[in-house]
């Protein structure tokens, strides 16, 4: 995870367990500025805010069914302005949908740069919220996927959970067609 340049800044969190693992929003009292998440959850208590409490409800309305787009403060932590604008365009992905790396490249105006694609997917501070997880490989294959655990990218139960995450969406897309 990004770290946060001001180590004595107040931040502020709350916990949810999902089917997908714990989740983590955190604030600095402002705006979401990351998401962890673990598949055992944390041992210190929550120190919880406004900010935290809403994208805790967020995405509890994600998780059922409830909610496709956020609607939050954030501010990602460790994120240039690039860094930012590359986030920005990948909330523009739709719900339920998936592109390629060469294809969220284009949407972002670069359309040669795939490889600055999947590094802003890399580097998402704020996963789910900022959807990296519909973007995939030009064979169509996941590609690689960080959400969840402290594995490696490409470690099969990340990479299940990146599947598991597009399915979810695709089903609940489906039944609302």
């Amino acid at each position: 995870m990004p770290q946060i340049n001001d180590k004595f800044a107040p931040l502020y969190f709350t916990s949810l367990k999902t089917d997908f693992g714990w989740i983590r929003p955190i604030s600095d009292g402002q705006r979401l500025i990351r998401l962890d998440w673990n598949q055992t959850g944390w041992e210190d208590a929550d120190h919880p805010d406004n900010v935290s409490r809403e994208t805790k409800n967020q995405l509890d309305a994600f998780f059922a069914g409830r909610l496709r787009q956020f609607s939050l403060p954030l501010a990602p932590a460790g994120k240039s302005a690039a860094g930012k604008k590359w986030l920005e365009v990948m909330m523009r992905i739709p719900y339920g949908t998936v592109m390629t790396y060469g294809e969220f490249a284009a949407l972002a105006g670069k359309p040669k740069a795939a490889r600055a694609a999947g590094s802003a997917c890399a580097s998402n501070p704020i996963p789910i919220i900022y959807p990296c997880h519909r973007v995939v490989r030009a064979d169509g294959s996941l590609g690689n996927y960080g959400g969840g655990s402290n594995h490696h990218p490409t470690h099969p139960d990340n990479l299940a959970r990146k599947g598991n995450l597009l399915k979810f969406e695709a089903n609940l897309a489906t039944s609302a067609a």
